[in-house]
This record gives structure tokens, sequence and C-alpha cells, in this order.
């Protein structure tokens, strides 16, 4: 979405901040920044002017945004990980491993996929999911990696439903 928008002629920059609630732009004028309202409510986003926001927030740009991404992961992983493995008597040490294949399952589909049409119909959700069950199936077998992927596709629902 990023680099989609600093495409447009006249955006100088794009950059989302670190909850993944506002974008910030840098346009060289006001046809840029109409372009730029088209092209995001396309993508099935609502463009609005905020006002002043937080100096602490953190900003990513393009080339920063995947850090974001795994970020995300990591905090996913650390939702959902502990209680399955509780629930599923998972050692320690299995916990630890299934928590960072998780996340790297989960950084993976997040790099992969594009926000927009997609992440609309649910398909990032589901196809992130696939990915967290086909991965973990390797330490916790195919019937436990479902039920975590439809842990993780509940919190990804949940996730989207209060703006993160």
């Amino acid at each position: 979405m990023l680099a989609r928008l600093e495409a447009i002629d006249g955006v100088e920059q794009a950059e989302i901040d670190h909850r993944g609630e506002l974008l910030r732009l840098r346009v060289t004028g006001t046809a840029a920044l109409d372009d730029a309202r088209r092209a995001l409510t396309e993508l099935g986003y609502e463009a609005s002017e905020a006002g002043a926001t937080d100096a602490e927030l953190r900003w990513y740009g393009s080339s920063t945004v995947r850090e974001l991404s795994r970020e995300e992961a990591r905090i996913i992983a650390g939702r959902v990980v502990p209680d399955f493995a509780s629930r599923h008597g998972l050692t320690a040490a299995d916990r630890e491993r299934l928590s960072a294949v998780v996340a790297e399952a989960l950084y993976a589909c997040f790099s992969a996929h594009t926000l927009g049409a997609a992440a609309r119909a649910g398909a990032l959700r589901a196809a992130c999911a696939e990915e967290v069950a086909r991965t973990a199936a390797g330490i916790v077998g195919v019937e436990r990696a479902r039920d975590l992927a439809a842990r993780i596709e509940a919190d990804l629902s949940r996730s989207e439903g209060a703006g993160s």
C-alpha cells in the first residue's frame, strides 16, 4: 500500500504508524492528495485528515514497514501460543519453538500479501492461518496445528475489529 501511494505523482513519502491505524503523507500539492485519497478508497480505506498526532508515534515508510510486520507477528504469537501450549500440555521448549515458528509464519504471510481487497475479504486471515497450520504441524501434529490456526485466525479477526 505504501509503495502504491508513493508511486502517485506528487506523493513524496507515505508512512504508517506503529499501530497500523494512521497514514502520514508528504505531498507537493492538493492534486497528489486527491489522488492518494482515491487510491486509498480503491483499496477499501477511509481517508480523512487527522489533526495533530502524538509526537511519540513511530512511523514506518515503505523501506521499513516490514519491521512492523515482524513485530506484529511476534505480538500475535505471544498472545496466542502460551494459552494454546498450556491447554495442550506442551513443554516449555516446544512452546518456545512453536512461538518462533508461528511468528515467522505470520511474518512471511504478512510480507507476501498486500493490503486492500484481499484483506477486506478475510483472505489475509485465512492465508496466514493456513501458513501457521502448515508450519506448526511438524511440532504439534496436524489436528493441533489446525486448532492453533483457528486461534490465530480468531485473534486476527479480533485485532481487525479493534483497529490494530
